[in-house]
């Protein structure tokens, strides 16, 4: 694999900006991170002049239903996910969840076999590091584009074998702790070493609170498909904001959180609590303007996904949009926006160390972008995986 240089722009650790900075990598591994004339002293194999570009940590997204017109649990094969990570790599995404929502049993089961065969393949585009789990445990009040007749009571034989099909892969549960059960499948889950995230909840805040007791750690996308603030029962939302111990999900499109709202998540929670995710569907780097569901049709409009009824069903965000939208719309400085989408979301899955960050020893997992966003060129592992030039 040798020697890769990027070097020639300010570089976002993400904790701290480093004017005129630069890596070296070896062997898809990081070895060196500083000011250029510190760290660029030896010829590599590769070497990359961003020409003024920002150097980022490759982007972390925790909820990736979808992409470049496929869907996982609707396909749940290879060749899906290898659609859906060569088009959100294009994004700046260098590490994923393929997510898996609510279906029957077999479906569920083929879809987290198939991401488990995923994370044991060189990457098509971006690394697929586990899935994601987001029902069927869920509350059917705030199911929202979940097909209710698959929702299932918090079952740990149901989750065992779920989980069995996943092989070790399943990095993160969405479930509803007010739910006969679900303490119980929240430290089940805790000791099979999957984080567990409270969402499509109509917990109160004591409920929410019980359930982080349990092992909780993550909101799945923060205000939607959840019980909301109320000043004398400050719900689930209030739980999420106010404990320390939560890492927040939040959809960033500017559609499903008001710019009002992100502010306001960015202010409780900090950039080190607050992750960023796309919750994307087939259009994110497709021309898709109409898909189904666990037979339900889904169509996109003003660059976001409704049932009939006008149900948010997931997004059609990429990772770079969030990050311009948190800058842009709720004001939140850029290198707070990086950090949201990378090492927090990384801590989110006990990752820290490995990816979301460039620092030495994490993996070479690199996304350079203008500063407007608009991506350049992504390496994963240290490897080009996406040069927007080549791609014109």
């Amino acid at each position: 694999m040798g020697t890769l240089a990027v070097y020639g722009g300010d570089l976002l650790t993400p904790f701290e900006v480093i004017p005129d900075g630069a890596l070296l990598a070896r062997d898809g591994v990081i070895a060196h991170v500083g000011p250029r004339q510190q760290v660029v002293r030896e010829a590599a194999d590769v070497e990359v002049d961003v020409a003024g570009r920002l150097i980022c940590p490759g982007f972390v997204d925790l909820q990736v239903n979808g992409g470049g017109g496929a869907l996982l649990t609707q396909d749940p094969d290879q060749d899906a996910l290898d659609r859906i990570t060569q088009a959100h790599v294009t994004f700046g995404t260098t590490a994923m969840l393929a997510t898996v929502v609510t279906t029957s049993e077999s479906r569920m089961a083929r879809a987290l076999a198939a991401a488990k065969g995923a994370t044991l393949r060189p990457p098509a585009g971006a690394r697929v590091i586990g899935s994601h789990m987001e029902g069927p445990f869920i509350n059917p009040v705030r199911r929202g584009a979940h097909a209710e007749r698959f929702l299932q009571p918090p079952r740990q034989e149901l989750f065992e074998r779920l989980s069995a099909a996943a092989d070790g892969s399943l990095r993160l549960i969405t479930l509803a702790p007010e739910l006969p059960g679900a303490i119980e499948l929240i430290k089940a889950a805790r000791a099979a070493s999957a984080s567990v995230a409270i969402g499509h909840t109509d917990a109160t805040f004591e409920e929410a609170e019980r359930g982080i007791e349990a092992g909780a750690s993550v909101g799945t996308h923060i205000f939607n498909a959840m019980r909301g603030f109320g000043h004398r029962q400050p719900a689930v939302v209030g739980s999420l904001l106010q404990n320390e111990r939560v890492i927040v999900t939040m959809i960033a499109d500017g559609v499903h959180v008001h710019p009002a709202g992100l502010s306001l998540v960015a202010r409780a929670k900090g950039a080190e609590r607050t992750a960023l995710i796309t919750d994307a569907m087939p259009p994110v780097g497709a021309d898709v303007q109409s898909f189904k569901i666990a037979g339900g049709e889904i169509r996109v409009r003003d660059c976001a996904c409704y049932l009939d009824d006008g149900t948010l069903a997931g997004s059609a965000l990429s990772m770079n949009e969030a990050v311009r939208t948190m800058h842009a719309l709720a004001g939140v400085p850029l290198r707070e926006c990086v950090e949201m989408a990378t090492a927090t979301p990384a801590r989110a899955l006990d990752m820290a160390e490995e990816i979301g960050v460039l620092k030495p020893g994490a993996r070479a997992d690199i996304t350079i972008c203008d500063r407007d966003l608009n991506v350049w060129r992504v390496f994963v592992g240290g490897e080009l995986s996406y040069d927007a030039s080549a791609n014109r």
